[in-house]
């Protein structure tokens, strides 16, 4: 009996050491991604921003290689997220010798781009389940509702000055929940998309709960949301549905349902933006309000400025098929955090592209961006195509795929991979660790909530199946 246990994967955990430490360092590892901002707001040094990237890689490779599951659909699942990690590696260190990148560059950027598919691989390889999957649930579930009830927090106590405000960006700016800590950060964006994420998997999963009750975490998004100006997260969240209906082509007529109350939503949303005034609607009617469309109208020329600037650089016909190289151009690497610890990694060997203060340089020459980071030149799609290539976009989107067919257990789970993909049409968000770090939690907890009931349906008696 104990043999065929094991070999089902849901073996009684003895209390083995080097499994409970896996786990531990899992969670340890999430939260180093998690809160850094806010306890760099606190005063710990800008060091700490980088600490989850020595803590999930050694998470990752512990796991791996103290696992003792004998589960083989979890060991495909992890080998194929690993195959398809360093397939993306060999990509990034191709365009790295092509372009003279740094150390630091590949090192940096890899891990910005990948650092979400190793938390997931090492939360699959992990046995979960009973008690030690509970514990899990509850300690993520735990961090987002910290991070929903701070913002909530801030919304009341930052206008009347009991908290404080850090310098530069808007009062909205800085409702930034955990991951607030500087004015003009994409803060806000990350916490409620956090917040929203974590609500729809509490409303899905706890249906023993009432109604009201299940509904109250997406409430405090939709406030929370509201209340910091971060209207790109509806966007990407309608979006991000519309393309999750086109995935049931199969079915036309739940596609038509979809697709009916998809356009009665816009053309709604439509008709107040033209006839209504009000305060709630002013941030989106600064999308249409002047004559900037088509697609040689001022939006698409700032938009699209990368996609124009980074081509005037290409020395050879290589750099089509492998870019600039890791953070020479838009990425978050490129783009922001160049600039922002310039002297932290330049002499650690990091380089430059000037290619990246190009594009920046659009920011600062329209003044749309300034109005509205949809309008920004700098977003991830763009800066994996403008450092990687035409190989590294697909080598990316090959660990995109694997996560879609192996990992992704239901509509939930598609939805978070989808939305996310339209965020990173808009901005750099897409690389953020404590976003990316927050779906992979999810897409491996629900996994892990399939896993289990398979299996437990698989060995239980057969009158019970």
């Amino acid at each position: 009996m104990q043999n065929r246990l094991q070999l089902s994967g849901l073996n009684t955990p003895p209390p083995a050491e080097g499994r409970i430490g896996s786990i531990t360092l899992v969670l340890v590892g999430f939260a180093s991604a998690f809160f850094p901002r806010l306890l760099a707001s606190m005063g710990v040094p800008a060091i700490i921003n980088f600490v989850h990237f020595g803590l999930i890689p050694s998470a990752f490779l512990i796991t791996i290689f103290t696992s003792k599951t004998r589960d083989k659909k979890r060991l495909n699942v992890v080998w194929q997220l690993l195959t398809g990690i360093v397939i993306f590696l060999i990509c990034m260190m191709a365009s790295a010798m092509i372009n003279r990148a740094g150390i630091v560059n590949i090192t940096l950027q890899f891990l910005f781009q990948v650092e979400p598919f190793m938390f997931l691989a090492a939360i699959i390889a992990l046995p979960l389940s009973g008690d030690r999957l509970q514990r899990f649930k509850s300690w993520v579930l735990g961090f987002a509702a910290f991070n929903l009830l701070l913002a909530i927090a801030q919304s009341i106590l930052l206008p009347i000055g009991l908290y404080p405000k850090p310098d530069g960006g808007t009062l909205q700016d800085n409702i930034g929940g955990v991951f607030g800590g500087g004015g003009g950060s994409a803060a806000n964006y990350i916490a409620c998309t956090v917040s929203f994420y974590v609500g729809l998997y509490f409303f899905n999963q706890f249906k023993h709960l009432p109604l009201w009750a299940r509904l109250l975490p997406l409430v405090g998004a939709i406030y929370q949301t509201q209340v910091s100006d971060s209207k790109q997260v509806f966007l990407a969240l309608v979006v991000g549905w519309g393309l999750l209906a086109l995935t049931k082509i199969e079915k036309p007529a739940k596609l038509l349902v979809y697709f009916s109350l998809f356009v009665l939503l816009i053309a709604a949303f439509s008709w107040a933006l033209l006839n209504l005034e009000s305060e709630i609607l002013s941030p989106y009617q600064n999308w249409i309000n002047r004559p900037i469309w088509g697609w040689d109208g001022l939006a698409a020329e700032t938009k699209f400025a990368a996609f124009r600037i980074i081509p005037t650089h290409f020395e050879s016909p290589l750099n089509w098929f492998f870019g600039l190289g890791p953070g020479h151009t838009v990425t978050r690497l490129g783009g922001w955090v160049m600039r922002d610890y310039a002297s932290l990694l330049g002499p650690l060997g990091a380089t430059i592209h000037p290619a990246s203060s190009e594009v920046f340089r659009v920011v600062f020459d329209s003044y749309l961006p300034q109005e509205s980071t949809i309008y920004f030149p700098l977003f991830t799609w763009a800066g994996i195509w403008g450092d990687g290539g035409i190989i590294g976009l697909t080598a990316y989107l090959l660990i995109c795929f694997i996560v879609w067919k192996q990992v992704c257990v239901d509509d939930l789970g598609k939805f978070l991979l989808l939305s996310t993909a339209v965020f990173g049409c808009i901005l750099t968000q897409m690389e953020e660790p404590g976003h990316m770090l927050t779906i992979a939690c999810l897409l491996g907890l629900r996994w892990q909530e399939q896993r289990e009931k398979q299996l437990a349906q698989t060995n239980a008696p057969r009158h019970l199946r």
